[in-house]
């Protein structure tokens, strides 16, 4: 029987503010700055997931966009190693305090301008979702 891919969804989350872009990032469990996301539900679509899992970690709503793209990288737990799906998204949102949430490991968080955002990630894998993403965005 094949082993099921883990599978997640996540956004990176814009905002509006003077005529530019602003992007949240928040620091993960693990101390990397990354993009809010996390796991499937069971029967819970992607989209669902995605807009579940920016709430839940920063207390942001907003409105989903179009799907950037999905990457796939290999994880090791407990000695095994297992191949990750994580579908990203857009989110726009007109918030501007972001609520924390500590239970999900997430202890800070910062609204950055495009041109600081891949200097923050901590994963490189996220730096091309981050340049696709951009494309996607009307200018500001």
């Amino acid at each position: 029987m094949a082993q099921r891919i883990p599978h997640a969804a996540g956004c990176i989350v814009v905002r509006t503010h003077e005529h530019h872009h602003l992007f949240l990032v928040i620091r993960d469990q693990y101390g990397c700055w990354t993009f809010p996301k996390g796991h499937l539900e069971s029967g819970e679509s992607s989209q669902d997931a995605a807009i579940r899992e920016v709430y839940e970690e920063t207390g942001i709503r907003g409105e989903l966009g179009p799907h950037v793209t999905t990457i796939f990288y290999d994880v090791t737990k407990k000695g095994q190693t297992v191949r990750k799906q994580v579908d990203w998204y857009l989110l726009s949102t007109t918030q501007i305090d972001v609520n924390l949430q500590a239970d999900e490991g997430i202890h800070e968080s910062a609204w950055l301008t495009a041109g600081t955002v891949e200097e923050y990630l901590g994963y490189p894998a996220l730096i091309p979702v981050f340049q696709l993403a951009r494309t996607l965005l009307t200018p500001a």
